[in-house]
Formats: C-alpha cells, sequence, structure tokens
C-alpha cells in the first residue's frame, strides 16, 4: 500500500505542476487533436472529488464509531484519491475549455477555482497525519474545501446553464405576453421555440459554434458557420438544414439528448424563413393566407378558428414516415388531428412523396404543391384525399385537362391555381364542385372579362384574378441576373448577364464607378476579362424606370500552383485550413469571416512561398482580400512580391500600397492586382502587411486593422 501512495504522490506533484504551467501559459499552448476527446469526460470525471470529499466529512462526523488506525489509514486513502481525481478532472476540464464557445470570464473564474481545488486536496495530502490528530484543523480544512468546492461548482454551472442557474428556480417569471395582431411574429412564435430547444447551447455563458442567440442583434451576426438564416430559402438556411439531418448526425439540432422540435414547430420555423424571417414584422402585416401566421395562431393555441374533425389522429410513427426535409405534414392546430402538407424545392420533388401521403389521406386538409412539377394526371393522386379543403397548385404544370376528377373531394372549398395554363372552358369542371368558394387564378389566360363572365355563372365561387396591369403605371425593373455560379473564372470562361424581359439595356461598367442610364457600356454579349474585375450593372428599359445595381467581383486564374507555404502563422482565431487555402481556388463567404477559406493577420505580416514545378510566365498576381470595415478588416497598407527559381534567388518584382477606403463601405470580396515584369517564375514569395492602425475617420480609429486573404491567383 505504501508503493501505491508514493505513486500517487509523484503523479499529483506532477500534474499538479502540469496543470498550474497549462494555466498561466495557456495563450501559447497548443493542444493536440488527439486530446481533445478526453476533455469530454470532465463533466463525468467532476461529480469524483465531490463525492469523496461527502466520504471524507461523513468520516469525520463517525471518527468516534472507527478504530484510530483504521481511521489514519482511511483518511490518508480519502485524501489521496479526492487530490487526484480534482487534479484529473481539472486537467480535463482544460483540455474541454479550448474547444471555445464559453463567457471567457466566467469560464477564467471556473479555471482558477477548479485549479485551486486541486492545489487544496493536493496540500491536504501533505498534513493528513496532523489533520488525523487535530479535529478542529480538519473542521477548517473541510470548511475550506466546501467553499472551494461551491465556487468551483457555481462557475461550472453558470458556463453550462446560465448565471445565476441554482437560484433561478426561486424568482419569479416574466409574464409571457400573448399572442395577439399586434405582436411581433418573432417574439410570438419564433422566439418561445428558440428559447426552449437552443438557447441552453448558444447564450452569453455558452456560445457553442460562435452562435449566441440572447437577443435579436446577436442572432442575425450569426456564428462560426454563417447566417442562421437566409430570409426566402428555406433550402440555403443553416437553422433548417441541421433540424432536418438525422437524429444520429453530430450537427443534427437540438443534439440528440435534447429536447426536439416538434413537427409544428419545424412547419412553422420553415414557414416563417420562406416569408422572409422579417424580425419586427408584426402578425397583423401577414397576408391572409399566410402559412406563418396560420401556423403561429395554431400553436400558440389560438381556437377562434378552430374547426372539429370526427376522424382519428394519425400516429406519430406515421407522421415521421409522411415528413421529408421537402414535405412538410402538421397538425393544423393543437390537438386536431386535421392535417396540412406543403412541398419545397421543385428540383427535389418525388411523385413518391405525393402518394407516401396516402397513409394520411383521412386527415390530409389542406394540401400546397405550389412551384412544383405537378402535371395534369397527378390530379388522380390528389383526388384521393376525401377531407381535402384546400389545395394550392400555384405556378404548376396543371392545364386543367383532369380537374373534374376533384368532385371526388366532396369538402373542397379553396383551390390556387394562379401561373398556370388553367384556360376558361377548363376552370368550369372545377366551378361546378358543391363545396367551392374560392377559385384564384392570378397570372393566367383569364382576363377581366372571362372571369366576370364566371362570376355571373357561377356566384356562389369568389374568382380572384389579383393584379391586373395598369397601362399608366410606371414599374421598376429588376436588376439585371448574373448566369454565373463561379468567380473564379477558368480559361475561356467568360461573364455572362441576362434580364427576364425583352428589349432591356443592361448598363455596365469595370472601373469600380456606379452606372446609370447615361452609361456608354452597354452589355450585349458575354464579357471575357483577364484579370480580377470588379462589375456594376443596372438594368434600362423604355416605359420603365430603372433597376436597382448589382455589384459582383471576378477572379481569374490561368495557372495553378503547386504548393503553398506559410512563413507566418495566422491569427489563432483565424487560421482556416492552413497554405492550401491560397491555391485551392475555393472563394470566402463576403458574410462570415469566420469561415474555413480566411486566414487572418493583425499586428503581423503575411508571409507566404508558392511554388511551381515548372516555371511559369506570369505578368500579373492576385491577392484575394476580404474588406468588411465595421470588423476591422481593411485593405492591406502595403505589399511586397518576390520571385525566381529557388527560394535562394529571389527579387523583389514589385512593391504596392493599395488606396484605402475613405469612408464605410459594404462588405465586398476584393482583389489587389499586382503587375510584374513578365518572365517564367518557379518561386514567388508574398510579403502583406496588415494596416498598422484604423483611420481617423473610424469609429475605432488607431485600433490595429485586420488582414484577411483567401486565394493567391497568378495570370
Amino acid at each position: 500500500m505504501n508503493r501505491f501512495f508514493k505513486v500517487c504522490s509523484y503523479l499529483l506533484l506532477v500534474f499538479n505542476i502540469l496543470l498550474v504551467f497549462l494555466l498561466i501559459f495557456e495563450a501559447k499552448v497548443r493542444i493536440p487533436v488527439w486530446v481533445s476527446p478526453f476533455g469530454r469526460l470532465h463533466p463525468m470525471l467532476l461529480h469524483l472529488p465531490i463525492g469523496f470529499a461527502v466520504v471524507l466529512v461523513l468520516l469525520l462526523l463517525f471518527k468516534k464509531e472507527v478504530e484510530t488506525k483504521s481511521y489514519a489509514f482511511l483518511l490518508k486513502l480519502i485524501l489521496i484519491i479526492t487530490a487526484l481525481s480534482s487534479c484529473i478532472a481539472a486537467l480535463m476540464g482544460f483540455f474541454l475549455s479550448r474547444e471555445g464557445g464559453y463567457d471567457a470570464n466566467l469560464l477564467q473564474w471556473h479555471k482558477w477555482t477548479g485549479v485551486g481545488v486541486s492545489l487544496f486536496t493536493y496540500a491536504l495530502t501533505w498534513f493528513h497525519e496532523e489533520l488525523a490528530q487535530k479535529t478542529k484543523m480538519l473542521q477548517l480544512a473541510s470548511v475550506g474545501g466546501l467553499i472551494l468546492f461551491i465556487l468551483a461548482g457555481h462557475f461550472g454551472a453558470a458556463i453550462t446553464h446560465g448565471e445565476n442557474y441554482v437560484f433561478e428556480a426561486f424568482e419569479k417569471k416574466k409574464d409571457i405576453q400573448g399572442f395577439s395582431q399586434d405582436s411581433s411574429m418573432y417574439q410570438a412564435a419564433i422566439q418561445p421555440i428558440l428559447e426552449k430547444k437552443c438557447f441552453s447551447c448558444h447564450n452569453d455563458q455558452k456560445v457553442k459554434g460562435e452562435l449566441n442567440m440572447s437577443s435579436i442583434q446577436k442572432i442575425l451576426k450569426g456564428g462560426k458557420h454563417g447566417a442562421l438564416w437566409k430570409a426566402g430559402d428555406t433550402l440555403n438556411s443553416l437553422l433548417l438544414q441541421r433540424v432536418y439531418l438525422p437524429l444520429e448526425q453530430k450537427e443534427h439540432m437540438p443534439p440528440k439528448g435534447k429536447e426536439q422540435l416538434t413537427v409544428e414547430e419545424v412547419a412553422l420555423l420553415t414557414a416563417w424563413i420562406k416569408e422572409g424571417a422579417d424580425m419586427k414584422k408584426t402578425v397583423k402585416d401577414y397576408v391572409p393566407l399566410s402559412k406563418a401566421k396560420a401556423l403561429a395562431f395554431k400553436i400558440a393555441g389560438s381556437k377562434s378558428t378552430e374547426k372539429t374533425y370526427s376522424f382519428a389522429e394519425a400516429s406519430e410513427s406515421t407522421l415521421a414516415e409522411v415528413n421529408t426535409p421537402f414535405c412538410v405534414v402538421a397538425p393544423l392546430a393543437n390537438g386536431s388531428p386535421a392535417l396540412e402538407a406543403e412541398f419545397f424545392v421543385s428540383r427535389k420533388f418525388d411523385r413518391k412523396s405525393l402518394e407516401n401521403l396516402s397513409k394520411v389521406k383521412e386527415q390530409l386538409v389542406e394540401l400546397s404543391l405550389a412551384k412544383m412539377p405537378v402535371k395534369d394526371e397527378d390530379i388522380a393522386l390528389i383526388a384521393k384525399f376525401p377531407n381535402l379543403e384546400k389545395l394550392n397548385l400555384n405556378q404548376t404544370d396543371i392545364t386543367g385537362n383532369t380537374l373534374d376528377q376533384l368532385a371526388q373531394c366532396k369538402l373542397l372549398n379553396s383551390v390556387a391555381l394562379s401561373g398556370t395554363k388553367i384556360s376558361k372552358d377548363k376552370l368550369q369542371k372545377l366551378l361546378i364542385l358543391p363545396a367551392l368558394t374560392e377559385v384564384f387564378v392570378w397570372n393566367t389566360s383569364l382576363d377581366s372579362v372571362a372571369i366576370q363572365a364566371l362570376s355571373k355563372q357561377f356566384p356562389r365561387v369568389t374568382i380572384n384574378g389579383g393584379y391586373r396591369e395598369d397601362p399608366n403605371e410606371i414599374l421598376k425593373l429588376n436588376p439585371p441576373i448574373l448566369v454565373n455560379e463561379e468567380f473564379i473564372l477558368k480559361k475561356n470562361t467568360a461573364i455572362e448577364l441576362k434580364h427576364t424581359l425583352k428589349n432591356v439595356q443592361i448598363h455596365y461598367t469595370l472601373d469600380g464607378q456606379n452606372p446609370d442610364s447615361t452609361t456608354q457600356t452597354i452589355y450585349d454579349k458575354p464579357l471575357v476579362v483577364d484579370n480580377y474585375t470588379r462589375i456594376k450593372a443596372m438594368a434600362t428599359k423604355d416605359g420603365w424606370r430603372a433597376s436597382g445595381r448589382i455589384d459582383y467581383t471576378f477572379f481569374k486564374s490561368s495557372f495553378s500552383a503547386d504548393t503553398a507555404i506559410l512563413l507566418s502563422e495566422p491569427n489563432p482565431r483565424y487560421t482556416g485550413k492552413g497554405a492550401k487555402n491560397l491555391i485551392d481556388l475555393k472563394k470566402g463567404p463576403i458574410d462570415n469571416h469566420q469561415d474555413a477559406a480566411w486566414l487572418g493577420y493583425q499586428n503581423k505580416d503575411f508571409v507566404s512561398l508558392i511554388e511551381f514545378k515548372k516555371p511559369v510566365p506570369l505578368t500579373t498576381i492576385t491577392i484575394s482580400y476580404l474588406q468588411k470595415i465595421g470588423s476591422h478588416i481593411m485593405p492591406p497598407a502595403e505589399v511586397e512580391v518576390w520571385g525566381g527559381n529557388s527560394e535562394a534567388d529571389l527579387k523583389k518584382l514589385q512593391k504596392v500600397m493599395p488606396e484605402q477606403p475613405e469612408k464605410m463601405q459594404d462588405n465586398a470580396n476584393l482583389g489587389i492586382n499586382v503587375s510584374i515584369k513578365q518572365g517564367s517564375y518557379k518561386v514567388i514569395k508574398l510579403i502583406v502587411k496588415p494596416l498598422p492602425k484604423l483611420p481617423k475617420w473610424h469609429s475605432d480609429k488607431g485600433k490595429p486593422g485586420w488582414f484577411f486573404i483567401d486565394e493567391v491567383l497568378f495570370n
């Protein structure tokens, strides 16, 4: 047993020295990737010293019941085990802290109190004999240890669960604002979902994935992977992408083991994002047919428009079978057996998903197939839903040839056919349905005369023809559309623009100036560029108001480098994927400088060697950088280019000082074209100096600027 105590004593000495060293020099410490999983053991291991401390207190209380020699041995053993488990738990906690995502101030307090517990329990092992003899000293030591344990536990709980977690239960809860037409849709319907399912891991104390959801401003800032959602774009909204992932996947949100989003909550988030994700828009400002509005009222428990149904409720397992990432099926209201189904993303539409809805054919009351490639032959499937009341076929391939099959849907009262090839004769087949009360035929071949005639023939049905063009109204053009999907142009790839209307003139500039209707350069064919180019364009047409401007930057790559080496390391927060970022021809996003495509430098020059296997004839080198002035990310102060056939014979080829902005500007992915003496080069060395001080006009003038780079291109 003496050998055991001796080994433990040495381990305690080594571990505590390592612990103090790591804490003092943590800014310079680099933890290997393979160590990170051990940090995840911290939440489990921290309970061991607490448990042994409790046993120690019990031993102290029942000292008289234990034989003296046994008492001294047990005291030493428990102290050794308590000290060892405290030290190991603290070490694992340090490894876990390196993952980031925690409140820095609370984390520091938790670290120091945790190390304090380890050092204190280690000190007790040195004085176990005196403690065994002197009860009062042991009592004082127990009180001191208890205080340290409580403090360390308090700060740990604050990091994990939020400040004042223990006493929060005694606080008076805030009154929840009632859901009404004057409520903000976000505050009344969306925020409660996020608070319940997301805030525990994304708050001021615990910022997992660098995403903080404690306020609107912080939510809009986004996290490590960019914005949480893209208004109107459900397919590319990160929130929905994570929600729809399989539960077993690590990226699924909420993570496995946490309370999951319900089908209704997913449907509401999807509809809200699809309808613009406006965080200030009130409920009353949403159009009557708004899906988000309807779902919000249902989830809030509004019974004003709730209808009772006699059919049975679908099981949870059946609901899970019919729901897919591109088809959301949800109850119409809390506790209601009636269901609604909505399909998303036309290119992902699968007729089998529509057939699959037969599993809930009795419960399906509302069906939206808007913008899906639905054809006349699919009406037969839809007609099999006996309790269908509302059907949305807007902008589908329906012509109306088979609409008479919907006569099987005896309860169908609303059909939307806007943007289809429906004709007057075909629509008459639908208008005879006994329960039909409204039809939407915007943007179809039916003119006002036809609609008026049908309205007289079928007075019980409201035929909504929507907006009709006023010849005296002057409309604003949409901006030109960029055809290119990539912004790094390969050989013979041109910049291509288009517009959906005929006889539109597209005015453009390539010199950074804003185009207007007097700009003489008019787009008539794809543009071929030789280097980095910034194109700005707008559209004009007689009888129309000019469009807004578009602004895109393009980069040209004629040669691909073989190797890139960083001679100066980027800031630890923005290391991206290292040197390979510079030559992988992948652009970084403008709205997320924390993306892995970016390398960030501050108070240190960017220095890199880029090599080719064989000498290549170069005339221009382009450095692609980020401009995000509000985040202190600026153009560099100075750029030097060196070149040669080996690292030993490099010569300075060029030195440039890029122009600095004189006021706040929009975020942009820009480039610096550095012209060099034409020649063949095998090795290029770049030295880029970040701006040492922000300009006087900046709100944070005098602070050091950042330089962010994602690509180096050669022509």
